[in-house]
């Protein structure tokens, strides 16, 4: 193989090759599907059937995960759902794993207000977290699969470009879990939506409601804001590089949606340097790169904005690129989104909690389902998880007092020439 190993594994279970190794290792990766699959349906089996009891935390969680190996656009939406708290009034507090620095990074530059806690073990993170700055509602991100925290919302999002790659599992294929597990969601959030034809739209749309009947489904696109040089920081409006001659820079799982957000752009790369997802880039690649685009006669180098807050320093000493920023938007579904998210932060109360155990008076979380409170820890009548549909929803975009610094991401608020960070 000429090729990282990583880089080999991805392209085999996408079914993007197909050469006499891969087929010789297919008995061996179908087994390993296999045994992935049942050591994942034993633990999960653990945890439904209450052999294994997933911690609580003092206020309400939001999780938002996918199905699949790699991007499917979680991280805008996470961004998404902590704005939607934040315009209310409400401090959120967001729990990852931190895999991808890269991604850290980037929301605590674009989430000045919220508060991001690292681990593992997110229960534990949680809790340190609050004892630091006490918060309104969690979002576990990547937390499909994240069986050891309960949750109150259920949020799982589907790449279109991509949506179950060969339809097996992890090694095999990029399926984390069976399509069928897509019941546990309360809504299903197709990403990329804008970049597949309608039909094709349509013909997921119809699977994923097979899948998930009593899900909701959203549908939602990166929309492309601005750029802005690493160096100054200096917004740059998107028509100005049109037809302009550009390389790109991407160390993203689903880089053929930066590339194609960059084409609707009327943005064509005379040259794209792709590299894995979360690729930590060394100077000599970040030089070689230079060379071809100089050579090439390039007037500038588009990398994201997750690719730049993975070496900010070495990039702008090497590179100086402009970087793309871009928002989620919401095509389809989000008033029944945020009248949810909504429903929860009121079913939980206006006070910020503090971690278990330190509720101010003993009274704990409240029992969505009655609304008397329960102790922490405890499980509020085993009824499955609670319907909040009911009840009025706050307008999509409503910002209650306007908390905090403008949110650059709502394309308002700056002139052209004003830092874009």
């Amino acid at each position: 193989m000429s090729m990282p190993c990583k880089t080999y594994f991805r392209l085999v279970a996408e079914g993007q090759l197909n050469d006499s190794t891969t087929r010789v290792l297919a008995p061996v990766l179908k087994a390993a599907s296999f045994l992935y699959g049942r050591v994942n349906a034993i633990t999960r089996s653990l945890y439904e059937k209450r052999i294994l009891k997933p911690k609580r935390l003092p206020i309400p969680v939001v999780s938002i995960g996918n199905l699949t190996w790699g991007g499917s656009g979680k991280t805008p939406l996470v961004e998404y759902v902590a704005r939607r708290i934040t315009e209310r009034g409400k401090k959120a507090l967001i729990l990852t794993r931190g895999y991808g620095q890269d991604e850290v990074q980037q929301m605590k530059h674009n989430l000045p207000e919220t508060v991001i806690a690292e681990g593992k073990n997110r229960y534990a993170a949680g809790c340190a977290a609050l004892k630091k700055q006490p918060a309104h509602a969690a979002i576990l991100d990547d937390g499909f699969q994240h069986w050891p925290l309960a949750r109150d919302l259920e949020i799982v999002v589907v790449n279109a470009l991509d949506p179950f790659g060969s339809g097996q599992l992890i090694p095999a294929g990029i399926l984390r879990e069976p399509l069928t597990t897509l019941s546990r969601a309360s809504f299903v959030v197709v990403s990329h939506a804008n970049l597949i034809k309608a039909a094709e739209l349509e013909a997921l749309k119809i699977r994923l409601r097979a899948a998930a009947p009593k899900a909701e489904l959203v549908e939602t696109c990166l929309e492309p804001l601005f750029f802005y040089k690493a160096e100054k920081k200096i917004r740059i409006p998107l028509q100005k590089l049109r037809n302009t001659r550009v390389t790109t820079l991407s160390g993203v799982a689903a880089p053929k949606s930066f590339q194609l957000l960059l084409k609707n752009c009327d943005i064509k790369p005379t040259r794209n340097f792709e590299f894995t997802d979360h690729h930590d880039y060394s100077e000599s690649e970040l030089q070689e790169i230079k060379r071809v685009s100089q050579s090439a006669a390039v007037e500038d180098i588009i990398t994201t904005e997750k690719d730049f807050y993975r070496c900010p320093e070495k990039m702008t000493r090497i590179l100086n690129p402009l970087i793309l920023a871009a928002r989620l938007r919401v095509l389809s579904g989000e008033g029944r989104l945020i009248e949810r998210i909504s429903r929860l932060l009121e079913a939980f109360g206006t006070n910020a909690a503090m971690p278990p155990g330190q509720q101010p008076g003993g009274h704990g979380r409240p029992d969505l389902r009655s609304g008397a409170a329960i102790a922490p820890g405890q499980q509020p009548g085993g009824h499955g998880r609670p319907d909040l549909r009911s009840g009025a929803a706050i307008a999509p975009g409503q910002q209650p007092g306007g908390h905090g610094r403008p949110d650059l991401r709502s394309g308002t608020g700056m002139t052209h020439g004003q830092p874009g960070l």
